[in-house]
């Protein structure tokens, strides 16, 4: 029998997603598409692969609380797995933050703190907290670990298509974490990096406003990978949230965002990797709000 004692320590947060061929929405738009499903991280969200690398920071810093402003998916996320390494949480949130998703943070029992105003209010408070309380700051903008986390999607991405390289890789963007990251991990292959942004959106709340704290990572990548930021309105991510469906995904309409964003491109025959950003699952109020608008607008 095999001593637990003598074998190394697993690593919980560690999952490769999915990468999977979309057949329908291929054929549609004559390229090869494929998602890449971080809906199947352990809380349903790319966040996790944030979290994951925030926390093993964290640790090496033999510190034991963190603070995040956070929307819904990073709060979810921190929130639950945190607590894993004995590490708590203070989440900054808005006022205004969807029951749903309150709700959801609040099964973890993190500290919550609720501001008057928008993320941005959120995000000032948090903060000011961290700087007071002298408490690890685990916001974009101020912790390079939440790219090098999301650099694993790139990496995986690469791997999982084997001799067929990704021309381009789009990515739901609202502070460029994501995308610099993703770009970390797949820049040996080359592919344009497509920010699908949301300056606007009742929809996309993961990445409406389209804030931009780590612009100088967003814009590098941008750069370098010969990529363009490519504006969605609420519409077009419900429409594309409809065609996901029909292929067998069910992500939140910030997700989809990806989708609309390649419709926009005007390319053909090109290998395009979507990257599925979160589930449905979580957000049924926002999901159900985006098939009927993508149902009225067909009828």
């Amino acid at each position: 029998m095999l001593k637990s004692n003598n074998l190394p320590a697993p690593d919980v947060y560690t999952i490769q997603t999915p990468l999977i061929h979309l057949d329908k929405i291929s054929l549609n738009l004559d390229n090869y598409v494929f998602g890449k499903l971080e809906s199947c991280n352990p809380t349903g969200s790319h966040k996790d692969r944030e979290s994951r690398a925030v926390i093993k920071d964290v640790l090496a810093r033999n510190s034991s609380r963190l603070v995040i402003a956070s929307t819904g998916n990073a709060a979810i996320s921190l929130s639950a797995l945190a607590p894993c390494e004995k590490v708590s949480v203070d989440v900054f949130l808005s006022k205004s933050i969807e029951k749903e998703r309150l709700r959801l943070i609040s099964v973890f029992s993190p500290r919550i703190h609720l501001v008057p105003g928008g993320y941005d209010e959120a995000y000032r408070e948090s903060e000011s907290f961290a700087e007071k309380e002298e408490v690890y700051d685990a916001n974009p903008g101020r912790n390079r670990f939440k790219s090098i986390g999301d650099s694993e999607i790139g990496r995986e991405i690469v791997k999982q298509l084997g001799t067929k390289s990704p021309d381009y890789i789009v990515v739901p963007s609202n502070n460029g974490t994501l995308i610099a990251g993703v770009w970390m991990g797949s820049k040996q292959v080359r592919p344009k990096m497509i920010a699908a942004v949301a300056p606007t959106s009742r929809l996309m709340s993961s990445i409406a406003g389209y804030h931009r704290l780590d612009r100088q990572e967003m814009e590098r990548t941008i750069s370098e990978s010969e990529g363009q930021v490519v504006p969605v309105t609420d519409r077009e991510a419900a429409s594309a949230l409809r065609d996901l469906r029909f292929d067998g995904v069910f992500c939140e309409p910030a997700a989809a965002a990806s989708l609309a964003a390649l419709k926009k491109l005007g390319i053909k025959g090109k290998t395009v990797v979507l990257v599925i950003t979160g589930t449905a699952f979580k957000f049924l109020a926002s999901y159900g709000s985006a098939t009927r608008t993508a149902s009225s607008k067909r009828g």
